[in-house]
């Protein structure tokens, strides 16, 4: 009988309501499920999940959007609402499920063998056509790999397809809309609330790597991600756009991203809260040259991992390849 946590992070999302919705609808157990939610909103999306405020299964956390503070802050909030529940399912506010879901990830991350197992990669896409109607779109399971880096020296990446696999594929790198591993995690690894939004993914990685958790990405895709919004969609906000249209939020923001970039750079150099020794280890790993910003030359042909067990592999490593959508 186990449970499922399940966090969203939403910032003036008017698609939050129907991501609860689906997530309810299609799971085979949802009385198992728990929800952890950090509300952000505007006067536009206030009060859209009230229906819940009373339901035991819910733990809402309502945040004015003008005293947001970046997407670490917000996963952190719904981090600190976890409750001891088995499994905990990470997830952006604008998704859609499969039906069975919650069994199929149960039965995915079990074929990890792996107590300390991760499923995360990059969901399947949906969208909307020009009636509004739902449209999902099918693709390969994906493990994520450097393809850029922002700034020049923050790493960024793309779902790379895995063909052939039958069981999830061993990775290196954890999304930020999609994770699904032990509940103990939200306790062990709780977000970094200082990082704004460029590099949650890679600081996250590195932190549940040195925590002794592996990354899997999984065969079986159970949940779509909404990408891209239509022009019908008018209440579409972005933090960031939105504190860079305000006047009196704007130094507020430009604060908050050099904290945050100084502080990935950090934790890529082995000055935070991970040791230097470990950051090399990761490193080895991934297959990437965090000093150098380079990747391990055999990046794009998904090799399986670790990419190396030493060092030899940086006289050889080449610049990221920006890989086409």
């Amino acid at each position: 009988m186990y449970t499922i946590f399940v966090q969203i992070a939403s910032y003036r999302d008017d698609e939050l309501p129907k991501t609860i919705a689906s997530c309810l609808a299609y799971a085979a157990h949802p009385e198992r499920l728990r929800f952890g939610i950090a509300s952000q909103d505007g006067p536009e999306t206030h009060g859209q999940i009230a229906q819940y405020a009373h339901d035991p299964r819910f733990r809402i956390a309502d945040i004015w959007w003008r005293d947001s503070r970046g997407v670490g802050v917000a996963r952190n909030i719904t981090d600190r609402q976890y409750k001891g529940e088995d499994f905990y399912l990470q997830i952006d506010s604008h998704m859609r499920f499969a039906k069975g879901w919650d069994e199929r990830l149960v039965a995915e991350w079990q074929r990890c063998n792996n107590p300390r197992a991760i499923l995360s990669a990059y969901p399947p896409a949906f969208k909307y056509d020009d009636n509004d109607h739902e449209v999902f779109i099918e693709s390969l399971p994906n493990r994520l790999i450097v393809h850029d880096m922002f700034m020049g020296n923050i790493p960024i990446f793309f779902g790379s397809a895995i063909t052939g696999a039958t069981t999830p594929q061993l990775a290196a790198f954890a999304a930020g809309g999609f994770q699904f591993g032990p509940g103990a995690a939200c306790v062990e690894v709780p977000y970094e609330p200082s990082i704004c939004f460029i590099g949650e993914e890679i600081v996250h990685s590195l932190r549940l790597f040195a925590a002794g958790y592996s990354i899997y990405a999984p065969v079986d895709q159970v949940v779509s991600h909404l990408y891209i919004r239509t022009k019908n969609q008018k209440n579409a906000h972005h933090f960031w756009q939105d504190f860079m249209d305000d006047a009196e939020l704007t130094p507020i923001y430009h604060a908050m991203n050099k904290k945050s970039y100084s502080l990935v750079r950090r934790y890529l150099q082995g000055k935070a809260s991970v040791s230097p020794a470990t950051v090399r280890r990761f490193e080895n790993f991934a297959g990437v040259d965090f000093a150098r910003y380079l990747v391990h030359p055999a990046t794009y042909s998904l090799p399986p991992l670790p990419m190396a067990r030493d060092d030899a592999w940086r006289a050889q490593a080449i610049a990221p390849v920006k890989q086409a959508a």
